[in-house]
């Protein structure tokens, strides 16, 4: 099955889809993040990849630095990151168990702090517990 590529918009919460069509290729997506001059040239932008459903969330390049573009590790091509491993993520920072919370503050994670994954909640199906904060 092929995937198609949708720009997420994290200026909002929760997170929005602001491509209605989709792109058929990655660097089409990630053209429209760096190129976007419209209502979301402010907002921290990322790219989903649908293959029947989201499979993958990319962080699109942030060098050279977008205004509005979350300041994770400068990296110059998308990383890309499987929706399962963002949902443990997300259940790791909302843990009971203080040592699981505690490893999610180690570094290595620079591009998935606990906002934004809240924020992409629905489109990963992230119930978010009351009073997480981390």
């Amino acid at each position: 099955m092929s995937s198609i590529y949708h720009v997420l918009c994290l200026g909002h919460d929760p997170a929005l889809t602001v491509t209605s069509s989709g792109y058929n290729r990655p660097a089409e997506a990630e053209a429209a993040v760096l190129d976007d001059t419209g209502s979301h040239a402010r907002c921290d932008l990322l790219i989903a990849r649908i293959s029947g459903a989201l499979v993958e969330i990319g962080c699109p390049p942030n060098w050279p630095a977008r205004e509005g573009a979350y300041r994770c590790s400068m990296h110059r091509i998308t990383e890309w990151v499987d929706v399962r491993w963002l949902r443990l993520l997300g259940a790791a920072y909302q843990s009971d168990d203080q040592a699981v919370r505690e490893a999610t503050k180690q570094r290595g994670l620079g591009c998935w702090p606990w906002e934004r994954l809240r924020l992409l909640r629905e489109e990963l199906g992230i119930a978010v517990k009351e009073g997480t904060t981390t």
